[in-house]
Formats: structure tokens, C-alpha cells, sequence
């Protein structure tokens, strides 16, 4: 699958999910066997105490309004590992997603995308939006549905190297 998404040239998106790294595949893993039939796994089936060794690197965006095909969902992160906040400088729990990124920054397009098209991400680059240019990352972005089909969550989960 492919997808374009107006992005700086650090930034990538893969939905072939050619994940490298050991700790993401296993989020990844997880996120697959908590689903059914190839479908996106329910919201009620996700516990992040399931995957206590990576909690460090997780994050979750809740849909706050709207739902599958909304353009306009509000999302919010909800969670916000303390790797993440190690590495990026700052707790954006309880933040919204547009505000915390550049006006430029593809992730919002990306997120979106998941709700409409209900498939997983995997996303890698450099840090260029937070001037750490010299350190890389990856990450998934796994959607999460309710019992009526609709995207509520997105989990997520971020390495830098």
C-alpha cells in the first residue's frame, strides 16, 4: 500500500511494515495476535500492562471526535512513555497531536490516515523536528477499534538511535 503524505525529507512512512527493530516487532507482534481474522484489534482487548518491558517507548492518541473517516478527529496523546520524554524533552500527555508538532509535520496526515484506512504504520527518519538531527528513530502506529468498527485509539511506539 502506498500513501502520499506531504512530508519533509526525514521523515518516511511505510505500510509495509519493514520493521527493524527487535523491540517494535514485538509491539507489532503483539498488536497483530490481539486481533481477529486479520482485522484491527478492539480497544478492549489492548492492555498496556501486556507490554510492560517496552512502556518506556509506547504512546496512545485517543480519537476524540468523529471516528473511521473523519478528516477532522481531534486526537490527543494519552500516554506518553518515559523514553520518549527522555529523548524529546518534554511530556506531551493530555496534548493535542496538531500541538505538538510543526505546521509542517506529516504525523497528523499519517494518523488520519490510519483512522480512514484502518492499516498500520511504520514511520522513520531523523529527529530534524526537534533539532536532534543527528539521532534517527522508528516507530508503529497501530490502530485500535471499538466493538462498532470505529478507530478510537492509535498505539504507538518510538525508538531513537
Amino acid at each position: 500500500m502506498t500513501a502520499e503524505f506531504d512530508r519533509p525529507p526525514w521523515y518516511f512512512v511505510d505500510f509495509a511494515m519493514a520493521i527493524a527493530d527487535d523491540r517494535l516487532k514485538d509491539i507489532y507482534s503483539h498488536w497483530q495476535s490481539i486481533g481477529e481474522e486479520g482485522d484491527v484489534p478492539r480497544v478492549d482487548r489492548f492492555d498496556p500492562l501486556d507490554l510492560i518491558r517496552h512502556l518506556g517507548q509506547l504512546f496512545i492518541v485517543r480519537v476524540e471526535a468523529g471516528g473511521a473517516g473523519d478528516a477532522e478527529a481531534l486526537l490527543r496523546y494519552t500516554l506518553i512513555g518515559t523514553k520518549l520524554v527522555d529523548v524529546l524533552g518534554r511530556d506531551a500527555t493530555g496534548a493535542v497531536v496538531d500541538e505538538t508538532f510543526p505546521a509542517d509535520h506529516p504525523v497528523g496526515q499519517v494518523y488520519r490516515y490510519l483512522l480512514i484506512h484502518r492499516v498500520p504504520a511504520r514511520t522513520h527518519g531523523r529527529l530534524d523536528w526537534v533539532d536532534k538531527e543527528y539521532r534517527r528513530f522508528e516507530s508503529v502506529l497501530l490502530p485500535l477499534a471499538e466493538a462498532d468498527g470505529r478507530i478510537s485509539k492509535i498505539l504507538g511506539a518510538a525508538v531513537y538511535l
